[in-house]
């Protein structure tokens, strides 16, 4: 006899899933997320529609996600761009930081060596150090 899936205990949880859901609705993808969060290999939509509770609860949320506008779905495209481009930004983020730290690194480099340079007036050099740079340069 096959194991029961969906308990007394997994319930409420099947159930929070799908308040929780925004995006397109299916059975199909309902089960997949549904199965995965019950650590299961898949849940058959027939097991599924056997409890009346997520039937009715999957018919209200999927006419609230029909009647939200265009602009208010949370599309799976919309998340998996924005997510690309958020892996891009924080990629380019740690580039730049890392950047910087070389930057200081080799600043910190130059000035140990600077001083460490015999006959060096290290007052003239502190005054170059803090002078900004001319317009010219940049």
């Amino acid at each position: 006899m096959p194991r029961k899936i969906i308990t007394e205990q997994s319930l409420p949880l099947a159930l929070g899933l799908l308040h929780s859901w925004q995006g397109k609705l299916t059975w199909d993808l309902y089960a997949k997320k549904l199965a995965r969060r019950l650590k299961v290999d898949r849940i058959a939509k027939r097991s599924l529609y056997k409890h009346d509770e997520i039937v009715e609860v999957y018919h209200l949320v999927q006419a609230r996600l029909k009647e939200q506008s265009p602009a208010e779905k949370n599309t799976d495209v919309t998340v998996e761009r924005l997510r690309k481009e958020n892996d891009k930004l924080r990629s380019e983020l740690e580039y730049e930081t890392q950047k910087v730290k070389n930057l200081q690194n080799a600043i910190l480099r130059l000035q140990r060596n600077a001083y460490m340079v015999s006959g060096l007036d290290t007052k003239k050099l502190q005054e170059l150090l803090t002078k900004p740079l001319s317009p010219e340069i940049d």
